[in-house]
């Protein structure tokens, strides 16, 4: 939106929805995703069998996907209002980098002949094609909910959308993916989110005009 168009809005009494309100659309929204998502994948590739005994690796690679989910909350909420700051974006950006920088002190103290399985789980990463496939469902509800804030950076603003359902995304994966290792999640887990951050930063542009 140019500023012609924020101001005549503003005049004609077209404020953004309170922030109060946004807060709680966003819960329904990642309450919802969440749901979506994990019925989307019993439907389809199922939970890892040994999930019982593996249930502390599961809820460890949440976990990893939830810190990075709070900061894209953050984003989110910030980047929601009318003329947000671009820094907002800025603790997505740190823990990307983090995230790198623990896989290569996490190969680095593999021996040789292991590193290449616990960088790629001896397979291609699926988790880059599918943590976005699940973030589907909250990214849809996260439009919703963010829209009628009146964010006027479109692009950041569904960046964070990206990030923040890719992380949820990424829970619902987590509960299939049979890699624990440190390396592989902190890489391909990141790529995962960061290719939906990618995904909403192009369709912010559209979707949330307002």
């Amino acid at each position: 939106m140019d500023t012609e168009t924020l101001i005549r809005a503003l005049a004609r009494d077209e404020g953004p929805t309170p922030r109060s309100q946004i807060a709680a659309r966003i819960a329904l929204a990642l309450g919802v995703g969440l749901g979506f998502g994990l019925l989307a994948l019993s439907a389809t590739l199922g939970f890892r069998p040994d999930l019982g005994t593996a249930m502390w690796a599961v809820a460890a690679k949440a976990l990893f996907a939830a810190v990075i989910g709070t900061a894209g909350l953050g984003a989110a909420m910030h980047l929601s209002r009318t003329l947000a700051r671009t820094r907002a974006a800025l603790p997505l950006l740190i823990m990307g980098g983090a995230s790198l920088l623990i896989a290569a002190i996490a190969l680095a103290s593999e021996m040789p002949e292991h590193r290449w399985a616990a960088w790629t789980g001896n397979g291609f990463p699926w988790c880059v094609v599918l943590i976005p496939v699940f973030s589907i469902p909250t990214a849809l509800g996260l439009v919703w909910a963010l829209r009628d804030g009146a964010p006027t950076r479109l692009t950041l603003a569904g960046a964070a959308i990206g990030a923040l359902s890719g992380s949820v995304g990424t829970i619902v994966y987590a509960g299939f993916c049979p890699v624990d290792s440190i390396a592989f999640v902190t890489t391909w887990y990141v790529a995962g989110i960061a290719l939906s951050a990618a995904v909403g930063a192009l369709a912010g542009r559209w979707l949330l005009r307002w």
